[in-house]
């Protein structure tokens, strides 16, 4: 496990270094900063050449991004420019909520997936699995911002069901009613992010089960007295453990990418959303620490899904 570990975790770290150059660059390469303010609200010249000796916007962007380096290195992730704060700070205030939603919506995502691949590979090529990879195409075809529109205006708007934006209301109550407003809040959002999912995990999951379990395989189940349905549920979900757990680790940066639509779409004050204003407001120093929390996360799960994999899977164990 170990052999397995080190090299995996110095690729990640080249790769959050790169990634992270490339995105210092970029935004640095465009017109203008976050002290560029125009019109009647305008900043007088010399509060703007002191707050630009402040904050080293001057320097070349390189020896800028080795001091943001250096910052993080000592666990410091700098200074919010727009909002006036400490990064940390901010994605403290944040970092719970689009956890909460992108677990959800993981959760969700295999508890509905995993049951529909199973009765796909049940009887391959029959009426369910016919209707299963018509409906999970469509569903996955479906782009992420329509959806929440669509679940907006029939639950929202039209029937009054749940909540249209926001993750709680005003009124306060008990923590068992706080945590029933929450859940109602959740439900639209956790619905956008995961409905992608549950249409490729499932596909995933009934071919894996449908290579795993065999015709040969089946029919000695059967002579065996054991149903079709049991078998593949058992026996064949147990060898597709390893193909799903690095699935899961993929699945990650997708929901950190669609998370920013959502959160947008539902005024969830998540990282999300505060990614896509940081990025508008060319908020650098945010924008670079989100960088790195998601790129740590979607690193970290692909590594965990890997070492996972090599643990569970003899065969993996000795190839390493």
């Amino acid at each position: 496990m170990r052999s397995r570990l080190a090299p995996r975790l110095a690729v990640a770290a080249l790769t959050l270094f790169l990634v992270t150059f490339a995105v210092f660059g970029l935004l640095c390469a465009l017109p203008g900063d976050p002290l560029s303010v125009e019109g009647e609200h305008a900043l007088p010249p010399a509060y703007i050449a002191a707050l630009r000796a402040q904050f080293h916007l001057d320097d070349p962007w390189p020896v800028r991004y080795g001091r943001w380096l250096a910052d993080v290195a000592r666990g410091r992730f700098g200074f919010s420019e727009i909002e006036q704060r400490p990064v940390a700070t901010i994605l403290a205030e944040r970092l719970p909520v689009s956890v909460a939603l992108n677990a959800a919506a993981l959760a969700v995502t295999f508890a509905l997936a995993v049951p529909l691949g199973i009765l796909g590979a049940w009887r391959p090529g029959g009426r369910w699995d016919r209707f299963g990879a018509t409906a999970t195409t469509a569903l996955y075809a479906v782009p992420v911002f329509w959806m929440a529109l669509v679940l907006q205006w029939i639950f929202s708007v039209r029937l009054g069901w749940l909540p249209l934006f926001g993750t709680s209301s005003d009124a306060a109550g008990s923590a068992f009613g706080r945590l029933a407003d929450a859940i109602r809040h959740g439900i639209l959002p956790v619905a956008c992010l995961s409905y992608g999912g549950i249409a490729y995990v499932s596909r995933f999951t009934r071919v894996t089960l449908v290579e795993n379990t065999g015709e040969t395989a089946g029919r000695g189940a059967r002579a065996r007295g054991v149903s079709a349905l049991r078998y593949v549920g058992t026996h064949g979900l147990a060898q597709a453990s390893v193909p799903l757990l690095t699935l899961l680790g993929f699945l990650i940066p997708r929901l950190v990418g669609g998370s920013i639509l959502v959160e947008q779409v539902f005024g969830i004050p998540g990282l999300g959303q505060l990614l896509w204003n940081a990025i508008l407001a060319r908020d650098l120093a945010v924008v670079l620490a989100l960088t790195l929390v998601s790129g740590v996360a979607t690193l970290g799960g692909v590594t965990l899904a890997d070492l996972l994999a090599a643990k569970l899977d003899p065969r993996l164990r000795r190839a390493a």
